[in-house]
């Protein structure tokens, strides 16, 4: 991990953590299904929605605390993968998860508000951030200290100029409890990100803005809660870029943008399956 500030603490996860695999494996079934599409960018969120449900009070999500952690997927077509994870930390029922994007679901292709435990509708991409900061200026007016703000964006995503201005007003307020986690998958939609909009270096434009930079494993699951722990102990805003793998964990999607689109047909499933089983394709 590099990072603009010292050596790490451990990470203060909440409970134990459920296995990427185990989550990757649920994204798989809840596809196939479903006939859904979105794998590859599902895939890629896997290790840091663990990392941020695992450092919230999962408890006071499910209750609707005021206080509450709050956790905003901006990339709403990772759908699959957010209720997935929030499955494998008991905020969805297994009975749920079996509806995925069917006729008459709550749990819809992109991430929906009317889903409890989900804070925000998303999928109008850029959308995510400007509500994440007005919440996180709302519960330090309120006063709640402790409550912790993510936001997690795509890098095709952060294109969008609204993202800009949002980060410019967090770091006008120094909201140091808000923290922008960037899927850095290098991949946007059917292309490499950096044939669209090449934001190379891409912590250099989020320092110019003010936030601190945390560069990390996006696979880690334990690189990322030290990043989070380091931003829970400091002041001012900052920003976790996360490297990660489009399509990880199914050899045939990974890094391939036409995975963003396709879905899983009986071929493909039982190969992705024994792929994540340590199996051969």
């Amino acid at each position: 991990m590099t990072a603009d500030t010292a050596s790490p603490p451990a990470p203060a996860f909440r409970r134990e953590l459920p296995d990427p695999t185990s989550v990757r494996r649920t994204v798989l079934e809840m596809l196939y299904r479903s006939r859904a599409s979105h794998l590859g960018s599902s895939m890629s969120l896997i290790e840091i929605l663990i990392a941020i449900y695992g450092a919230c009070d999962v408890d006071a999500i499910r209750a609707r605390q005021p206080g509450r952690d709050r956790v905003f997927v901006s990339k709403g077509h990772g759908a699959a993968a957010t209720y997935a994870t929030m499955y494998h930390f008991g905020l969805i029922s297994g009975d749920d998860i079996a509806t995925y994007h069917l006729d008459g679901s709550l749990l819809a292709g992109h991430v929906s508000h009317v889903v409890p435990g989900v804070e925000h509708s998303t999928g109008a991409l850029g959308h995510g951030l400007p509500v994440a900061v007005g919440t996180a200026i709302g519960l330090a007016s309120a006063h709640f200290d402790d409550a912790l703000v993510f936001c997690v964006l795509g890098d095709g995503e952060i294109q969008e100029g609204s993202v800009w201005e949002a980060l410019l007003l967090a770091s006008h307020h120094r909201l140091r409890r808000l923290i922008p986690v960037v899927d850095n998958n290098h991949i946007s939609s059917i292309t490499q990100t950096s044939k669209v909009i090449d934001m190379a270096p891409l912590g250099d434009r989020f320092r110019g803005f003010g936030f601190a930079v945390h560069e990390v494993d996006g696979h880690d699951v334990a690189a990322i809660g030290e990043a989070i722990e380091i931003i829970r102990h400091q002041d001012g805003p900052s920003v976790i870029i996360a490297d990660t793998i489009k399509g990880k964990g199914v050899p045939f999607a990974e890094g391939q943008p036409v995975w963003h689109y396709r879905s899983l047909d009986d071929k493909s499933f039982t190969a992705a399956m024994e792929a994540l089983s340590g199996g051969s394709l």
